[in-house]
């Protein structure tokens, strides 16, 4: 590996550390073995990415015979209906097949397709199947609904009753840790970019689960569109297959990026110290993230 093709470390270093609050990035080009890392290894927030360890672990029980992907659930009213998705305008109690509520929480990051499966799965199964991989610093440990329950210190179990009441703002924040969402904590959900970035690898190589699975859950993540974060400055034809995250301060991406030149998995996480410097994150792993393509493709690129 030649001088020009290393990666600049001291402007990605730069990046992270100009980052008002706490960031996690890692890199690996499969091809090459090239790498960077910064801080990844410090289980950060997830927000939405918290949902690649759902995927695994439903499509592990399915492998093993524990639950069935064609099992079907109706969707029902006692759910928090917060934050992204398109399950949370049904009003008649739909009844979809477990893959498609997977695809639903791929694909569009639905909400409540993702704590149907977490409740269908359990996070303590979840959880445990994150640490027999070797995924000490990886942990779905609650709901969506519970988690943005939490940022407003509310721990009353997620209703539609409740979700109405704090929409019209008549209902005030309670006493439960609100720090909790926002912290490299394993009671919370949160992940090292090194874990998502084996996850990645391990997905691409057909390694995960099986063969058949990978190819179901990288057709998942390929249908994620969001031209931001790891995808900021990437033409549009350049294909990923990726999970974004973000709620107020927190904004995380993880996935596989199809260069011309062979896929290369990339984990960014970050949390700023104030909401208002939210946005400064998702350009923070944009910045990063284009001076991995500058050294690997630079005709990859879009300004």
């Amino acid at each position: 590996m030649t001088e020009a093709n290393k990666f600049p470390a001291d402007q990605m270093d730069g990046i992270a550390k100009g980052f008002p609050g706490r960031i996690g990035f890692y890199v690996k080009d499969l091809c090459t073995g090239l790498t960077y890392e910064y801080n990844a290894d410090e289980p950060l927030p997830t927000a939405s990415v918290c949902k690649v360890a759902v995927m695994i672990e439903l499509f592990r029980q399915h492998e093993v015979g524990e639950s069935s992907l064609s099992a079907r659930h109706r969707v029902r009213d006692n759910i928090s209906r917060h934050g992204t998705g398109a399950l949370s305008l049904m009003k008649d109690q739909p009844e979809l097949s477990v893959y498609d509520l997977c695809r639903m929480m791929m694909g569009v990051s639905d909400n409540v397709a993702t704590d149907m499966l977490i409740g269908l799965l359990t996070p303590d199964a979840i959880n445990g199947t994150m640490q027999v991989m070797g995924y000490h610093n990886t942990r779905t440990t609650m709901p969506l609904g519970v988690w943005h329950y939490l940022m407003k210190g509310i721990v009353e179990e997620p209703s539609l009753e409740l979700d109405e009441k704090i929409l019209d703002g008549s209902l005030t924040d309670g006493p439960g840790d609100k720090d909790l969402p926002f912290a490299s904590d394993l009671r919370n959900n949160v992940a090292s970019a090194r874990d998502l970035c084996d996850i990645m690898e391990k997905i691409e190589s057909r390694e995960m689960i099986s063969a058949t699975a990978c190819e179901e859950m990288i057709a998942m993540m390929k249908v994620v569109r969001n031209p931001n974060r790891i995808r900021q400055y990437l033409r549009p034809e350049i294909q990923a297959a990726r999970k974004t995250g973000g709620s107020g301060r927190i904004k995380a991406d993880t996935g596989i990026v199809y260069l011309p030149n062979g896929p290369v998995v990339i984990a960014g996480l970050a949390t700023a110290d104030d909401r208002d410097q939210g946005t400064l994150g998702m350009e923070a792993i944009g910045q990063i993230s284009r001076l991995v393509y500058e050294v690997l493709s630079p005709d990859s690129i879009v300004d």
